[in-house]
């Protein structure tokens, strides 16, 4: 399947992690195998989604005093799970950007499947949008981006 298929599908969160500074568990990235460590300085935000076909992980990283902020659509499959796009801001290059591997995204499982090597736009030819401030704008831009919404509640 191609990957603007899986980002553009509608997706809905059944579970979100609000942001945390500890020790990252597995099950909430879906692509390492054991717990990261808590780096000085960073914090995450994980979120359970899915959608007819497919279960997914929105995994958000930012450090703020760095300026680097980043988001990842994680597919999950039985093993393991699989990176579909990244959707990222460094303070030391202009320009929100995703990369991402139209051949494989969503395909190949495990921590190997970070590396990819297409960068949309490309380097010199940014959009102007602003830079993420604030963790909670950028964690809102990530999801709209990536086509993830909270179920929506019955009404009174």
């Amino acid at each position: 399947m191609r990957v603007r298929h899986l980002i553009l599908r509608r997706k809905t969160i059944t579970t979100d992690t609000d942001w945390r500074d500890d020790a990252l568990p597995p099950r909430f990235s879906g692509i390492y195998p054991k717990t990261r460590p808590a780096k000085p300085g960073w914090k995450w935000r994980s979120a359970q989604a899915h959608c007819s076909q497919h279960d997914y992980i929105l995994l958000c990283e930012i450090n703020e005093m760095k300026d680097n902020w980043r988001a990842w659509l994680i597919r999950k499959n039985d093993e393991e799970g699989s990176l579909v796009a990244r959707y990222e801001f460094h303070g030391s290059h202009p320009g929100i950007h995703v990369h991402t591997d139209c051949e494989r995204g969503g395909v190949e499982i495990g921590p190997t499947s970070i590396k990819v090597p297409l960068r949309i736009p490309a380097v010199g030819s940014e959009r102007m949008r602003p830079p993420p401030t604030r963790p909670g704008l950028f964690w809102e831009t990530a999801r709209r981006y990536f086509r993830m919404d909270y179920a929506k509640g019955s009404l009174l």
